[in-house]
């Protein structure tokens, strides 16, 4: 009996199926404290087989009580691509591109340093990093995954969910 389903289905389905194990994520690192006071972190990007981005989105939220000020530069795996990162916000959330007027893909590697500058009385930062996308030369939505406290070995899959997890 022959499948009524259209070919395109069929192979749609097998790419879902794929895009599930392979996620295309990007890593904020574990803070790192300097004699100065500021805290440095790493962006990086991790693609997935077929889900590279030539351009790169993402938000930073933080309390402005615990950062006084935070700036965000260029990481190594832009200059090859010929991207930049661009930010903007308000104290308390910045909203950050990585990209630039080509079609390049930006390769794996870290993709902005970020720092930090620290509230008086404060040793640490508490920053959130969310809402990363991406988007395809064409013009084509990458979802992304955004993980926080990342070391350089962590694994981009999503966690699996426990008995008991819901709504955490």
């Amino acid at each position: 009996m022959r499948s009524t389903a259209p070919k395109y289905l069929r192979w749609l389905l097998l790419l879902w199926t794929i895009a599930i194990h392979a996620q295309t994520c990007m890593l904020l690192s574990r803070p790192v404290l300097t004699p100065d006071g500021t805290m440095t972190f790493d962006l990086s990007l991790r693609s997935a087989s077929g889900a590279r981005a030539s351009t790169l989105q993402w938000t930073f939220q933080y309390s402005i009580a615990n950062i006084a000020a935070l700036r965000v530069d260029d990481g190594p795996a832009l200059a090859p691509s010929g991207k930049s990162t661009f930010c903007a916000g308000n104290p308390g959330s910045l909203d950050c591109v990585a990209g630039g007027f080509n079609r390049n893909i930006i390769s794996d590697g870290i993709v902005a340093k970020v720092t930090a500058t620290l509230g008086p009385g404060f040793d640490s930062a508490n920053l959130i990093f969310s809402s990363a996308l991406g988007a395809s030369p064409e013009g084509f939505f990458i979802s992304v995954m955004a993980k926080s406290n990342a070391d350089a070995h962590s694994n981009c899959a999503p966690q699996p969910h426990r008995k008991g997890d819901a709504g955490k």
